[in-house]
This record gives structure tokens, C-alpha cells and sequence, in this order.
């Protein structure tokens, strides 16, 4: 549920009406992670997603009962419509997993710490712990956490950066542009959702990366003049040594976007401002993945999927070169549901 909580604040507020189906366990291959969630209203008016489509119709259906009955359900799905070795449902889970869904009425549960939750910042590290009873009779409990999350931080605003920008609170990242000049620097040129911060770059994002760091973060420098690049790149590299003594070094990036020539030309300022060539090695330039990009756009989609790449400490690999588990990051086995005794 906390995956989009934001998303449900109208459902609090006439709780009878709705559920919340949310996957508590999976094993083996599964569309979604666990704890993504999907709300379903009495008149059957659907909120987000579970598995993209083959267990959806399905679970709509459980929850209208779930709805009329106000009792919570438990309904699991596997690769031949057998749920966990039971009699089948009949819905096959195509990617040949297992999932487990839990489908709550919303006037069955405590509304306080979900209206709380549902108009907190949905970037910030949160927990939700529901404990219930389903029509079986069943205790159990249900422990769900959010991390915060990933924080970008770009120098430059221009449609590179722009769009990069876009494509980063889409994903539900955290975003900052900095920039100097205030024909650039405009409210009008920045997307919704991501703050603005005018003013000397490498101040700026020194401050910036100052303030306490509770997720993975990202600098880029996007700019290609020597007296502001350089600058940022500076206060970056310090910033990533002395985080480096006390936190996971993994949980920082470090980027510029240019030319080689670019690259070269400012691995040559910082050394000549006494950086290492190990501490320098960490400015990841040319930014982004040869994927022969035309225009900004595309060359921001190069980028945000280096980025995510780095973030999750994955190869960026085409999946279909490569064996194994397409979401190689996900556990294969995963529950967040406990049952009590009684």
C-alpha cells in the first residue's frame, strides 16, 4: 500500500467503498515487486496495478466481495492457476511465478496512520505495519517499508538537463536544478516537481549536498564552461571522499555530460586542484549509454538509464544477451506477511 498511498487519499475518505489488494509474498518470477498495490472501488474504479494485466480482472472481482462481505481476503496465483500447490483459481500468472494478494475493505482498517502517510512526501523513507484478521479467521500481520528516494542533483538548466529532470521525477526521484543565470534559471523552464535553486553552482551544490543524505544521490554536472563545471565538480569530489570514511561509497554519483575532449580538459583542473587520480576516476564522462542518440530527449533517456543502472548497482545489459532472472535485483523469494497466534 505505501507504494502509492498518496494515490488512495480520496479512498480513505469514503472507505466503504473501497480495497486495497496489495502482493504480500512471491516466489519465482513476478511481474511486480512486493507490496505493489491496486485500489477497487464498489462501482469497480480501478487505481494502479499489480502484474500488467493477467491477475487484475481477478482480483477486481475478489475485492468486490471483499467489499460487500467487509471481510479481508487472501488469494495467491501461480504459473497454471495453481496458488502455492492448491486447487487452481483458473488464472494463470504468466511469468511463471507465484504471488500472494491480500485484499483489505478499507473500513476494516485503522485510517489514522494511512491518512497520515497519504499526505506525507511519497520520496521520503516511510513504514506501515496493518495487522488484521482475514474471513478465515487468520491473524496476521503486514509490514511494509519505502525507502527514500533517489536524489539528482543537476548543474546547468537547458533541454538536456530539462528532460533528464522529466524523466527523473517520473521515476519518483528526488530533483534539483542549479543554476546561475536567470534567463535560464526560469520557473517556467523547470518541470513540475523538481525545485529550482539560482545562484553560484559550486555553492549551490555544496549546500545542497551539505544537508543530511538518506538515499542514493546523483551530481551532474551539465554545464561546459570551465569556471562552473570545474567548480562543481570540485565540491562534488570532496563531498564523495569524505562521505566515502563513513557511509557506502556505492551510494554516490558522480557525472558530467560532454565531449571527450570535455572530459579530458576538466580531469586536468582537478588534478591541477590536487585531485587523485583515484578520487577523479569517480566523474563518470562522457555521461550516459551509446544508444545513438539524435536529440536532447533521447540523449536524456541514455543518461536516466545510466543512472538507474548505477543506482541498482546492475550491468546495463540488453536482457534478451543475457540468462537468468530479468529483474535481477528482486528477490526470488519474498514475504511480508506474518501470521500471529491466536
Amino acid at each position: 500500500m505505501l507504494d502509492r498511498i498518496s494515490s488512495y487519499l480520496h479512498c480513505l475518505e469514503n472507505p466503504a467503498q473501497w480495497a486495497v489488494a496489495t502482493i504480500v509474498s512471491a516466489h519465482g518470477s513476478s511481474p511486480s515487486p512486493v507490496g505493489t498495490s491496486m485500489a477497487i472501488s464498489a462501482e469497480l474504479e480501478i487505481i494502479g496495478s499489480l502484474s500488467g494485466g493477467c491477475v487484475e480482472s481477478s482480483v477486481a472481482v475478489a475485492a468486490q466481495d471483499a467489499i460487500s462481505d467487509g471481510t479481508v481476503q487472501r488469494v495467491s496465483f501461480g504459473p497454471d492457476g495453481t496458488p502455492f500447490g492448491q486447487a487452481g483459481l483458473g488464472v494463470t500468472l504468466t511469468c511463471g511465478g507465484e504471488i500472494e494478494v491480500l485484499i483489505q475493505p478499507l473500513i476494516t482498517a485503522d485510517l489514522a496512520p494511512l491518512q497520515e502517510l497519504s499526505v506525507t512526501d511519497p520520496r521520503s523513507a516511510a513504514t506501515l505495519t496493518r495487522s488484521m484478521t482475514d474471513h478465515m479467521g487468520t491473524r496476521f500481520t503486514v509490514e511494509e517499508h519505502r525507502d527514500a528516494a533517489p536524489r539528482l542533483i543537476l548543474s546547468g538548466v537547458h533541454d538536456f538537463s530539462v528532460h533528464l529532470a522529466q524523466l527523473a521525477v517520473q521515476a519518483g526521484w528526488r530533483v534539483d536544478m542549479v543554476e546561475l543565470r536567470p534567463a535560464f534559471g526560469t520557473e517556467k523552464r523547470i518541470p513540475s516537481g523538481v525545485d529550482l535553486d539560482m545562484g553560484n553552482p559550486s555553492s549551490v551544490v555544496a549546500d545542497l549536498l551539505s544537508q543530511p543524505q538518506d538515499s542514493w544521490t546523483g551530481v551532474l554536472v551539465m554545464t561546459h564552461h570551465p569556471d562552473l563545471d570545474v567548480p562543481v565538480l570540485d565540491a562534488a569530489l570532496s563531498w564523495a571522499a569524505e562521505k566515502s570514511e563513513s557511509d557506502d561509497d556505492a551510494r554516490r554519483f558522480i557525472g558530467a555530460m560532454g565531449s571527450r575532449s570535455s572530459a579530458a580538459r576538466r580531469d586536468a583542473a582537478l588534478a591541477d586542484l590536487g585531485h587523485s587520480a583515484e578520487d577523479r576516476a569517480r566523474v563518470v564522462s562522457p555521461l550516459g549509454l551509446d544508444l545513438g542518440s539524435e536529440s536532447p530527449a533521447e540523449a536524456a533517456v541514455s543518461m536516466m538509464a545510466q543512472l538507474i543502472a548505477a543506482k541498482n548497482a546492475a550491468t546495463a545489459a540488453p536482457l534478451a544477451q543475457r540468462s537468468g532472472p530479468i529483474n535481477s535485483g528482486r528477490p526470488r523469494s519474498l514475504s511480508i506477511i506474518r501470521e500471529m497466534a491466536v
